[in-house]
């Protein structure tokens, strides 16, 4: 309400102001929390304390780092000086931010831990909004395993395949950087592991479904996915596409008044965008649309690339259960909006070379705002 408030706001102007919220946590159990639970609830996400990191942790940011600031020197993007490496090590062994605020004090940090430990309880946040959610466990980890037995959209695996993955996907960037002078793949180096799935809960919806949410952060191909997004985002299809409430504000002021509208919202989007057929959509788009710069990558390398990074990206669940994805691309993904905004993209583009477009079309990911073309009043 508040976010909408805003914008309508910001499209009429005034000065109308909303109370501010005072609970900033949902709670979806019979539990009731202590004041001091209660207390550390209400701040909600946008207030916590900093975990303090271990200082293996630290050396192994810091060598992340260096190990990227020397790629790009490699490239040329960029150039060092000596100093910089013993000054990067000496900031691995120095605190980070103030752990310990005044605004939670030891009792709170307390409350925050027993409510952490409670088994029967389990915290998450709520879905498109900064604020915590009290769901029970058990209802919570059965909402996980039904959508995990979906066989048309995730497979059960035995063997973690990370080692078998950065081999195939080393071989493949090997040739696509033997055959392009001008595009060049870093190949994958060092230690990776699963990624990992996590839920929130989309407390705006009957039933408090849950969004699940898949990390490749720790997966073999997840800067090689991050890459691949930086390069095919020109080829998206974005006639209709917003990319900020801004952008619809001036859409709306472009279009006379009157008529009626329309919102549609697609069901789900990420975990029913069929995968092979986004893919070829890509490639259509890359190798075969005069509109398209050409790219310069073997089709069949960047097909194989693409299938890796959706088809084969290896995830483990609450239980330690390893699973990979057959036919979905989930939120968490580099390339899970590229993949919606493609596939939407190209659904319009089809569709609207066969009917004529309302008077006004525009959509963000998968929300879309209509204005149906007005029919002209006949004479009697």
């Amino acid at each position: 309400m508040r976010t909408i408030t805003k914008k309508l706001i910001a499209l009429n102007g005034g000065k109308l102001r909303l109370p501010q919220e005072k609970k900033g946590y949902i709670n979806l159990t019979l539990y009731t929390p202590t004041p001091e639970e209660y207390e550390i609830l209400k701040m909600g996400l946008n207030c916590h304390y900093i975990t303090r990191l271990r200082p293996l942790d630290k050396c192994l940011e810091i060598e992340y780092l260096m190990d990227n600031i020397r790629r790009q020197e490699d490239l040329g993007n960029l150039r060092t000086t000596d100093t910089l490496q013993p000054l990067l090590l000496a900031k691995a062994l120095t605190d980070r931010g103030d752990y310990i605020g005044n605004i939670i004090d030891r009792h709170l940090r307390e409350a925050a831990k027993q409510l952490r430990e409670r088994e029967d309880i389990t915290v998450r946040r709520a879905d498109k909004t900064a604020t915590f959610v009290l769901i029970n466990t058990e209802d919570y980890h059965w909402k996980l395993d039904d959508i995990l037995a979906d066989s048309t959209k995730f497979q059960r695996i035995t063997k973690n395949p990370v080692d078998e993955i950065r081999w195939e996907v080393n071989r493949i960037i090997e040739t696509v950087n033997a055959t392009s002078n001008a595009l060049h793949l870093p190949p994958i180096t060092g230690d990776y592991d699963l990624g990992y799935v996590y839920w929130n809960v989309k407390t705006h919806k009957q039933g408090n479904p849950l969004r699940p949410i898949i990390s490749q952060i720790p997966a073999p191909t997840y800067q090689l996915a991050k890459r691949l997004h930086t390069i095919l985002t020109p080829y998206v299809p974005s006639r209709h596409s917003l990319k900020s409430s801004a952008e619809f504000l001036e859409a709306l002021r472009a279009v006379p008044p009157g008529g009626c509208i329309a919102l549609m919202d697609v069901e789900s989007l990420f975990t029913n965008v069929p995968v092979d057929e986004t893919i070829q959509m890509i490639l259509d788009r890359v190798y075969r649309d005069p509109t398209t710069p050409s790219l310069n990558i073997p089709e069949h390398a960047l097909h194989a690339l693409l299938e890796i990074c959706t088809k084969k990206a290896p995830f483990s669940n609450h239980r330690g259960y390893m699973y990979t994805q057959i036919d979905v691309v989930e939120m968490g993904s580099p390339l899970g909006v590229l993949f919606a905004n493609f596939y939407m993209g190209t659904v319009e583009q089809r569709v609207f070379e066969d009917i004529r477009q309302p008077r006004m079309y525009v959509r963000y990911i998968d929300d879309t705002f209509v204005s149906p073309i007005r029919k002209k009043r006949s004479k009697t």
